[in-house]
């Protein structure tokens, strides 16, 4: 019987009987052949996405493109987005100035800890759940208290190590997206700690391959496909993991349309925890500079996000991720209707077209002396009555304003 497999799943002892391209392609000669060493697996997973293999002339495989893996969801998340009803309502119980000594503390601790988790486990270390919790809980509670403080101080930092800096921005992004669904906090907990770890297999590919800043060969993106399987591997044996952790890692990268990898599993078949890491993942990726793109702005990144519901995203997750963000997320620069520029400082729970900013340039922008914070909610009009609102979303760096300075 022939089954469709990812070639990350490819072991010695399989037959395989077709390819996801012509034989010619390839350097195999013999049109179906068994799997006799590792450098044919390897040589397999270069040329190739995913291959047939003959389950009556070779072994079996543990997953299959054309099964469902039967993966557990998150039952409370799933009717949520069916019926939009919260189990708890979360409050903001401190304002963003409150807020913000705790998420700093917070955040810069967890850019310490995580290089120290993340550099044992590329030397080959085990990796040390306990120090994992200990990033994950301030952060945890930062973002429950308020989620303004700690998205702006994480947008605005300097990121010197881009897999170091994603890992937390996820985290953080997964908590807020969670308790903007009322998700319980036990559950955040696992979702936070799968959200840290889903990219610790890029610790076993090399760093040349990583930080490349030019296209990746054929053979190169393979290798960097497989740490889906390196990190899942490294979950598997860590001993008191969760397996909804464990998940998150192995599909944050499917799509809901079946495009994705390793397993090519579509729409619902991909757990909750795993169709929201996959947008989380996008969506951070597309707003960080990264060695081989610069960044664009988070009110772009959510346009496109919002372009590809219901084809790489669930339409539902979509929505309400964009309500949770709001249209212009915190830490986003903002240009106004009257010329001058800003930062979104915080959103406005129930009108999100109308955040407070930090005002930084003038209408012939030039920089304040005095940055001032107007809040859209109540201040509707400027010194000459003009009614004021949010024009454009800018890039990173549009005029010369470096964020980073505003990191208090």
């Amino acid at each position: 019987m022939e089954r469709k497999v990812r070639t990350a799943y490819l072991k010695i002892g399989m037959y395989v009987s077709d390819l996801d391209r012509p034989w010619l392609d390839t350097p195999f000669l013999i049109q179906g052949f068994l799997i006799r060493d590792q450098d044919e697996v390897q040589t397999l997973q270069n040329y190739c996405d995913y291959v047939c293999i003959d389950t009556e002339r070779g072994i079996e495989a543990e997953s299959y493109m054309d099964a469902d893996p039967g993966l557990p969801t998150n039952e409370y998340l799933e009717s949520y987005l069916n019926h939009s009803k919260r189990d708890i309502e979360y409050h903001d119980k401190r304002t963003v100035a409150q807020e913000i000594p705790y998420a700093k503390t917070a955040l810069e601790d967890a850019t310490d800890k995580i290089t120290t988790i993340m550099d044992d486990v590329r030397d080959g270390r085990n990796l040390d759940l306990p120090a994992v919790r200990s990033v994950v809980e301030p952060i945890l509670e930062s973002i429950i208290r308020n989620p303004d403080a700690l998205l702006w101080l994480s947008r605005l930092r300097q990121k010197d190590n881009y897999t170091y800096s994603h890992s937390i921005d996820n985290c953080a992004l997964a908590i807020a997206f969670g308790r903007h669904m009322g998700l319980p906090k036990e559950d955040l907990h696992t979702l936070s700690i799968g959200m840290l770890l889903l990219d610790m297999g890029k610790m076993k590919v090399a760093d040349e391959i990583l930080n490349k800043n030019a296209t990746l060969t054929e053979e190169e993106f393979a290798e960097v496909k497989r740490h889906v399987e390196y990190g899942v591997e490294i979950l598997r044996n860590t001993q008191g993991i969760p397996d909804d952790v464990i998940h998150i890692a192995l599909t944050h990268h499917e799509r809901f349309d079946g495009s994705g990898y390793p397993n090519g599993i579509m729409g619902t078949m991909i757990p909750v925890y795993g169709r929201m890491a996959g947008i989380i993942d996008v969506y951070d990726a597309m707003t960080s500079k990264r060695p081989y793109s610069e960044a664009i702005s988070q009110h772009s990144a959510l346009q496109k996000i919002y372009n590809w519901r219901n084809k790489f995203f669930q339409d539902e997750l979509v929505e309400q991720f964009l309500q949770c963000l709001g249209v212009y997320p915190t830490g986003s620069l903002v240009e106004m209707n009257t010329g001058e520029v800003g930062i979104v400082l915080s959103q406005n729970r129930t009108q999100r077209l109308k955040p407070k900013i930090m005002m930084l340039l003038d209408v012939d922008k030039v920089q304040y002396k005095n940055y001032k914070i107007i809040d859209l909610m109540t201040q509707a009009t400027d010194s000459s009555g003009r009614v004021m609102s949010i024009a454009m979303g800018l890039d990173p760096g549009a005029y010369g304003i470096d964020s980073s300075e505003f990191y208090l």
